[in-house]
Parts: structure tokens; sequence; C-alpha cells
């Protein structure tokens, strides 16, 4: 998650549109496919022939410890040695991978939403992972797959693209709720809620007795599709979205009510205000990524007292459901060279003891199964109660579509939400229009 407007003063804002970059005019022919053992790919020349490059996002400590890590791997691999290079937010990394493949020279490889990895497979420039993974020298057992949460892994295999696995999950987080238990307590409230009628109530109390808003509200497509997945719903069935679903006007409706009520506001895209907001004391609830809780606790000045964080609620709580997120890494079509080198750092970054050391050392989560016995997590998780609520969510947490057009759709989705936060449609339209502008988004990539 990045960091750079965390700290800017909470200003209740009412009316953003979030833009999300999108692709068009980017397919090109597609490249015969690249398999262990081949030579050169055709066309894409690597773009530093003495490293293998990285192209990552990740800032201050997270960016910090990337690093570490790739020298520790440096000083143990033979082959070409990794060079981590930031390169911008999400969407800027999306462009500039986007012009490297029209300029037919690519890194290594590249963090990538499964909405973006999408966009580059038809160009021939990313490299199924299958090969690799299945290897008999250089892949994974069915030991190391079967200790790899399921969702984590099928996010990254492409049914579209021949079920190929086109990339590897790298810094994966859910969706949760952060509460502040100051405003709670003033409002007479003991616990977060775990059901969304609960919130409701809840969101009322804390008006009421406190005269703030409950809810302060990223514009998001993510965490949309989390609360649909957490009210029963599924957000695609083959390649027909289904917002006009009952779980999805549902959660429209949900942000109609709260917006009404003024129980919610939208803060300014692109900042953290929400979490200014939590930590001033200002809101009770906040929905955000799992991979924030160590920003949190560094501006609530190690407080524990003060805050927590829970599951989202959800529609039955017997059956709970949340988003998974985050970036994953892809292989691109250069030399084979290139490809080996990043498929070797892939592996040893996604180690148990890695994974542990890189989500005690960024908030992200460890994908592993085996991580759950390693000391240096346990005595993490018994250091605070809520340590470990985000990791618990992963045996229920869900995928994001990684279809053809689904980039375009995440702007269609916030498009919604903003409609619906600054009153400009009802819940219930705003999911119906929504379903059809995404239909004929998504029938554009048939």
């Amino acid at each position: 998650m990045e960091t750079e407007n965390f700290m800017q003063n909470f200003i209740p804002i009412k009316q953003f549109h979030s833009v999300h970059v999108l692709m068009s005019g980017l397919f090109m022919l597609i490249c015969s496919a690249v398999t262990v053992g081949c030579g050169a790919s055709d066309g894409f020349r690597p773009i530093d022939d003495s490293s293998a490059v990285f192209w990552d996002r990740q800032t201050v400590e997270s960016a910090n410890l990337l690093r570490e890590i790739s020298d520790e791997f440096n000083a143990i691999y033979t082959g070409l040695p990794i060079k981590v290079e930031r390169s911008g937010n999400y969407t800027e990394i999306f462009r500039k991978v986007s012009a490297s493949i029209r300029a037919r020279s690519l890194p290594a490889m590249a963090v990538a939403y499964e909405s973006m990895t999408s966009e580059y497979i038809p160009t021939g420039a990313v490299v199924p992972l299958d090969a690799f993974i299945y290897h008999p020298e250089l892949g994974l057992s069915q030991d190391d797959l079967d200790d790899i949460f399921p969702a984590v892994l099928q996010t990254n295999r492409f049914d579209e693209f021949e079920g190929k696995m086109y990339s590897f999950p790298f810094a994966k987080s859910v969706l949760m709720l952060y509460f502040n238990r100051r405003v709670l307590d003033d409002a007479d409230i003991v616990a977060p809620p775990k059901t969304w009628d609960e919130f409701l109530r809840q969101s009322r109390q804390i008006k009421q007795q406190t005269g703030k808003y409950a809810l302060a509200m990223n514009v998001d497509c993510s965490t949309i599709d989390g609360l649909i997945f957490s009210m029963g719903g599924e957000v695609i069935a083959g390649r027909e979205t289904l917002f006009d679903s009952p779980a999805s006007i549902g959660v429209f409706e949900l942000i109609e009510t709260m917006v009404k009520e003024e129980l919610v506001y939208q803060i300014t895209p692109g900042t953290y205000d929400d979490e200014v907001a939590l930590v001033n004391d200002q809101v009770a609830f906040t929905l955000r990524s799992s991979s924030g809780l160590s920003n949190v606790m560094l501006a609530m000045d190690n407080d524990k007292s003060r805050w927590g964080l829970a599951h989202i609620p959800q529609v039955n709580i017997d059956s709970p459901a949340t988003v998974l997120y985050g970036p994953n890494v892809i292989i691109f079509n250069t030399t084979h060279e290139q490809q080996e080198a990043a498929w070797e750092f892939i592996k040893y970054f996604t180690d148990t003891d890695v994974g542990v050391r890189w989500a005690l050392g960024t908030g992200y989560l460890p994908i592993r199964k085996s991580a759950i016995s390693h000391p240096d997590l346990q005595a993490h998780w018994a250091d605070w109660e809520y340590n470990r609520a985000a990791y618990d969510s992963l045996v229920f947490a869900k995928p994001e579509p990684n279809v053809a057009g689904w980039q375009q759709v995440r702007s269609l989705v916030e498009n919604a939400q903003t409609e619906v936060l600054t009153g400009m449609k009802s819940g219930r339209q705003a999911a119906i229009d929504l379903k059809q502008s995404a239909d004929r988004a998504l029938a554009q990539h048939r």
C-alpha cells in the first residue's frame, strides 16, 4: 500500500471521480510461448543485459526490505543478479510496461494486478509460468503447491488464456474493517459489528451519540468487490458481470442509506485521509487493506488500546467472505537467462522464512499455510490480539476477476460508487447501470 499521502489533513470531500488508466490499442501479434530451456524470445529485448531488472512500487521501509532480500538472493545465486527498480505506483507501472511492450524492450519481471496481466498476455510479452512451476529440477514440489493458500494461486491462473499461470503471488492482502476504540466507547459500543445489519445500527448510534461520521470511505473497486462477496454474492459469471444481483444492489443501497443519513463521507481519491480521520478520532470505521496495519499502528503512536481491525461485516457469519488483493509478479518474454533468474528469485522470495520476514516487515500476508507455525509470526500474533485477524481471513478470501477487460471495469465500478456517494444516482440505479456498462466493456475484449 502506498503511504505518500498518509498524513495529509482530514478534509471531508463530497465529490471526486477516481480514474484508472484504460488501455486501448495495446494488443499486438501474440508471440509464441516460451518454455524452460528456450533461447531468446521473439523480439522482446532485455532492458539490461547485465542484470534481471524488477519493476516494483514499494516505498520507504518495504522498498528497503525488498532490496535487502534481493541482495541476499544475489549473494547465493550464480546467474544474473536481481536489480530492483521502483517505477512509480501500479498505474504508472502499467503505463510504463505498456509503452515498453510497444518498444519491445522489457525488464525481467514486474509487479502487476490480474486485470493488468490480462492486458499484457495477448501481446506475447508475458511468459506462462507452468513450465517453471512443474519443472523437475527448477520447479516447486507438490508439497510446496499444497502449502500455498488455494485462492492465492487461483487468482494467477487465467482461464481465458488456456488456464495457464501467468503470474505468481507477491504482496497479498485482504479487505479488513479498521475501527477506532475511542469513538466506539463514546457511542457506548462494546465491539465492532459482525453483520451488516449490526454495522448500520452502530453507524446510526455513533452519529446520534457523537455527531461524527461512522465511516470514511475510499472509492475503490476492490472494496466494492469485497463487500459484494461479504453479502453472499459474486461479481462475475463467465464474461457476464453480476452487478445487478441482490448482493450487489444491497452494497450500493447500503452506501446510499449511509449517504442520506450522513453516516459516511468520501475521501479525496489517491489519499489516505480515511486513515488520518481514524487516527484523529474523527470516524469510527474505515475499510482498507490489511497491509495498512503497520502504518496505522505507527500513526497511533503504537497505542494498541486506541484501535483494532476485524473481519469485514457479513450477511451470514457462518459463511464469511472477503476480497483477496495485492500485486503479483510476472516474468517477461525476453531471454532464458533473464527468465530463469526471475523465477529463482520468485521461489526464494515466497519461501516460508522469507515470506514471514516480508509479512512482518510490510504488513502483507504470508501466502503459505506453514507460516502459522513460524516462531516469529507466533510471537507477532501473541503481541496483540488483532495481529492475526487478517491471516485468519485468508481461508475465506476470494480473488478478483482476471478476465480481459477488467481493468476498464474497475473504473466503471468506481464511477458507480462515486455516483452514489455524491447523490447523483440511487444505489439500485447505479448498480443496474454498472451492470450494463461493465458488460459492454467486457464484450469489447471477446
